[in-house]
């Protein structure tokens, strides 16, 4: 039984996360493969478990990272501009679990 509500509860919080603003908004956009791949493995580790949403803060800020890591600088833009949402908390967001630092420079420009 116990199986049944974990299958239901999972099917839920997908339910949740396909209707969230920022999760379409990365899943229709024009970035490339590779960032939208990594970004939903983000998602798939990220999903907090109270309400079955992704914290777009902390989406925006690794897509920021991830770009920057991959060389893909140029397109920070275009991922700023994505969805609706700050740039993680005070130079800092969550992956599963582990405090990740960004960047001061991209997160002093989220204003812009």
């Amino acid at each position: 039984m116990s199986d049944t509500i974990q299958k239901l509860q999972y099917e839920t919080s997908r339910d949740y996360l396909n209707r969230q603003p920022c999760v379409i908004a990365l899943r229709k956009s024009n970035l490339p493969l590779i960032i939208k791949s990594e970004a939903e493995q983000f998602i798939n580790r990220n999903i907090l478990l109270d309400c079955g949403r992704v914290p777009p803060n902390c989406l925006k800020a690794f897509l920021i990272n991830t770009a920057k890591k991959m060389c893909l600088s140029k397109i920070i833009p275009d991922i700023k501009q994505l969805f609706r949402s700050q740039i993680g908390y005070y130079g800092y967001y969550l992956d599963n679990g582990n405090l990740r630092h960004i960047d001061m420079l991209y997160n002093s420009m989220q204003s812009r």
